[in-house]
């Protein structure tokens, strides 16, 4: 039964990939219960990694798995791309997309 008598157009669901869902969710825990850097680097690296593999509709996704913030997964995207557009080996903090 509908609530909506077919007014309103159904929503595409995404199918996470199980290989994504496994990875993010062990790395967000992780970085969560250790609090280290090196953890969180893994866990933002994966971030991006699966953001460019499968695009900005599902940065909000990637975000709830990892466990952060979805303005968060964006900081730490916009600070992969910046360093690699300007060569450096590692993103600046992410305090630095705060303003």
């Amino acid at each position: 039964m509908s609530l909506t008598d077919g007014t309103v157009s159904p929503v595409r669901t995404l199918d996470v990939p199980a290989d994504m869902r496994r990875e993010l969710e062990r790395l967000g825990a992780r970085a969560r219960e250790t609090e280290s850097k090196i953890d969180r680097q893994k866990r933002n690296a994966a971030i991006v990694r699966w953001h460019t593999q499968q695009g900005e509709g599902w940065l909000s996704e990637i975000a709830r798995l990892a466990g952060v913030s979805r303005v968060q997964a964006g900081r730490i995207v916009r600070a992969a791309a910046e360093a690699k557009e300007s060569g450096r080996a590692e993103p600046l903090p992410t305090r630095h997309y705060y303003q």
